[in-house]
C-alpha cells in the first residue's frame, strides 16, 4: 500500500477504536485494529470517502 492522502488519519483511527472498544476488544486489540482502518484510509482521496469498510479493516 501506498499513502495518497494523510487527511482524515487521525479520525478514521479514533473513530475504529471506539467501535473496538466499545465492541468489547481490549486496548491493544482495539488499536491493533484501528491502525487497520487509518492505514487503509491514507491510501485514498478525501476524508470521508476515504475511510474504510468494516469488512476491508476486517480482512486486512
Amino acid at each position: 500500500m501506498e499513502a495518497v492522502d494523510t487527511t482524515g488519519a487521525g479520525d478514521a483511527f479514533n473513530g475504529a477504536l471506539a467501535v473496538f472498544v466499545a465492541e468489547g476488544n481490549g486496548i491493544h486489540e482495539a488499536c491493533r485494529k484501528a491502525n487497520r482502518a487509518a492505514a487503509l484510509s491514507v491510501t485514498r482521496e478525501g476524508t470521508s470517502p476515504a475511510m474504510a469498510y468494516r469488512s476491508e479493516v476486517d480482512s486486512l
